[in-house]
């Protein structure tokens, strides 16, 4: 492969990084998922938009909290000796009651940064799994909209869509480079 080829093939790779790189979407998820850490006091911890709402909740000892899926895609709850491991599609929910002062970590395990905890009390503590017990409920009933504003995550499918089209606009200018220089018999 020759000179000219090579610097094609860059061409082509620098159009797709550029590409890549300013139109597309971002990730979703993440502490406090899109933006700042949501702060909440109540019963309930939904999962919306890819996010715990709120991701930090302050109850009182002795609380249930209800944790519950309204997003469209699969959630779990894992922590610390407590949590709903297994799948939750929409709907789905379980409670937790936390009968002592500490914080109370968790996340979901299949979106790295969707991540969150319950403080019990004035948060001093321990925050043992081993003092907190779990009951499933499925459906779970709709408690209302949720009061926390978040902006709208962009589609994982963007960054699909926008690499594809890069490397296919790479890979056209990479024939058009080629082409000019086997016409122009430069080619080695």
């Amino acid at each position: 492969m020759g000179r000219r080829s090579i610097r094609a093939g860059l061409v082509g790779t620098m159009v797709t990084l550029f590409v890549m790189a300013f139109w597309a979407t971002p990730a979703a998820a993440g502490a406090g998922c899109h933006s700042e850490p949501t702060q909440g006091r109540g019963k309930t911890v939904e999962m919306v938009n890819q996010c715990f709402t709120p991701s930090v909740l302050r109850t009182e000892a002795g609380a249930e909290v209800t944790f519950v899926n309204r997003d469209a895609v699969t959630h779990n709850v894992s922590a610390n000796g407590w949590g709903r491991f297994e799948d939750m599609g929409r709907g789905d929910a379980f409670t937790a009651t936390f009968d002592r002062a500490g914080v109370y970590p968790f996340a979901c395990t299949y979106h790295p940064g969707m991540t969150g905890a319950v403080v019990v009390g004035n948060g001093a503590g321990a925050g043992s799994g081993d003092l907190v017990t779990v009951d499933s409920e499925e459906p779970a009933q709709q408690t209302g909209p949720v009061s926390v504003a978040r902006p709208q995550a962009g589609s994982g499918l963007g960054w699909l869509g926008f690499g594809a089209a890069g490397f296919a606009l790479g890979a056209g200018l990479a024939l058009l480079v080629r082409r000019s220089l086997s016409r122009d018999g430069l080619r080695s």
